[in-house]
C-alpha cells in the first residue's frame, strides 16, 4: 500500500551539477514503493555493486595503485580512500545526470529545482543499495563537496547565489541529511560529526521520506514489466592518452556498462539512449537531450583527485558504523570558516 508523505514547510536541503553527466555503479534503482517516516527495511544488495562488481573493480585498482611507483610505501587505506573519493564522487554526478534523464524522457513533473531533485535521485540509489560500500561512497560523495568548498575559500572563489544548483555546502548537508532521514541508528554518528543539531536530524526523516515517496510515485508507470521489450542503451568509453588512469579504470570496472544494464532492465524508455566517458577540455558531466546521451568527462574525475590532493588534509578515519567517515577536521574548519 501506497503511503503519501508527511510534508512540511521547512525548506527542502539543496543540490548541484551541470544539468547532465554520469559514471555507473551496479546500483538498484527499484526505490522502494513506500517511504514511511521511519526507516525502511534494507533491500538486498544489487549484483554488480557487491563482492563480485564495482567494489571487487575498485579493490583492484587499489592493488594495482599500491604497486605503482607514485604510491608505493603508502599505506593501504590512505590508497583505498583516495581511489574510493574519486570513485565515489564521480559515481554520484552520473547518478545525478541519470536523474536528469529520466526528468527529460519520460516527463517527469518536478516541484521545485529539478538540480534538488537530481541530486536527492543519486542519493536515494546509493542508500537503497544498502551495504557498507555503498554507505563508503556515499559518505565520500558528501566528503567531495565539504573539500569543493574548502578549495573555493582557499580560492576566494566568489559565492553565485543566483546559480541553479546549491552552494557545495548546502549539497553535502543535503546528503547527510538524507542519510540520517533513512537511518538514523546507522548514520547518527555521520550527522553528529557533520554538526548537524539533533532537531534538524530529526526532520530529516521527513526529507527522505518525500524524496523516496515522490521519485517512487514519479517512476511507477515507467516500469518495465517482464514481457516487454528491453530499451537500447549504447556504451563507450573514448581514448585519451591524457587520462589513460581514468579511460582504463572506469572500462576496467565496467560501469557504464552496468548502469546500462540496470536502466535497460528497471525501466522503459521512448526512444534509446546512449552512456558516454571522454575526454571533453572541461571539468563536467552532462545529459544531452538532443543526442539522448549522458557524457561523462574524464576531467571531471582528474578534478576531484586535484581536489583530494590538495584539500583532504591526512589519512581517512574510520567510524564505529565501520564506513570511512567524512574527516572531522575537514568539518570542523567549514563550521568556522567565514561566510
Amino acid at each position: 500500500m501506497t503511503q503519501q508523505p508527511r510534508l512540511r514547510s521547512t525548506a527542502q536541503c539543496a543540490a548541484r551539477f551541470c544539468c547532465a553527466g554520469f559514471t555507473a555503479m551496479s546500483v538498484g534503482f527499484a526505490i522502494a514503493e513506500t517511504a514511511p517516516a521511519q526507516p525502511p527495511a534494507q533491500e538486498a544488495p544489487v549484483s554488480g555493486f557487491g563482492p563480485i562488481g564495482i567494489e571487487a573493480g575498485i579493490n583492484a585498482a587499489v592493488r594495482d595503485f599500491m604497486q605503482s611507483p607514485r604510491f608505493k610505501g603508502m599505506p593501504e587505506p590512505n590508497v583505498r580512500d583516495r581511489v574510493e573519493f574519486v570513485a565515489g564522487n564521480v559515481i554520484f554526478a552520473t547518478l545525478h545526470e541519470v536523474g536528469h534523464m529520466l526528468i527529460s524522457q519520460m516527463a517527469l513533473p518536478v516541484l521545485g529545482r529539478e538540480e534538488d531533485a537530481a541530486d536527492a535521485f543519486a542519493t536515494l540509489i546509493f542508500l537503497r543499495v544498502g551495504n557498507v560500500f555503498s554507505d563508503r561512497l556515499l559518505n565520500q560523495a558528501a566528503r567531495g563537496w565539504f573539500l569543493s568548498e574548502r578549495r573555493d575559500l582557499t580560492r576566494r572563489t566568489a559565492l553565485d547565489f543566483s546559480d541553479e544548483h546549491a552552494l557545495d555546502r548546502q549539497r553535502a548537508y543535503n546528503i547527510v541529511c538524507l542519510m540520517v532521514g533513512s537511518n538514523s541508528e546507522k548514520f547518527g554518528e555521520l550527522a553528529d560529526m557533520a554538526r548537524m543539531p539533533e532537531a534538524r536530524q530529526h526532520t530529516c526523516q521527513f526529507d527522505y521520506s518525500n524524496a523516496s515517496w515522490s521519485w517512487d510515485k514519479a517512476l511507477a508507470p515507467h516500469r518495465r514489466k517482464a514481457d516487454q521489450p528491453k530499451t537500447e542503451v549504447s556504451v563507450s568509453y573514448a581514448e585519451s592518452p591524457a587520462h589513460e588512469i581514468y579511460v582504463t579504470g572506469f572500462r576496467d570496472i565496467r560501469l557504464l556498462e552496468t548502469l546500462a544494464a540496470i536502466l535497460s532492465e528497471r525501466f522503459v524508455f521512448p526512444r534509446p539512449i546512449g552512456l558516454e566517458m571522454s575526454s571533453c577540455g572541461v571539468v563536467n558531466a552532462r545529459w544531452n537531450v538532443l543526442a539522448r546521451k549522458i557524457h561523462v568527462c574524464y576531467e571531471l574525475a582528474a578534478d576531484f583527485a586535484e581536489v583530494y590532493r590538495d584539500h583532504a588534509g591526512g589519512a581517512a578515519r574510520t567510524s564505529s558504523f565501520q564506513v570511512q567517515t567524512l574527516d572531522i577536521g575537514v568539518l570542523a574548519s567549514f563550521r568556522a570558516a567565514p561566510e
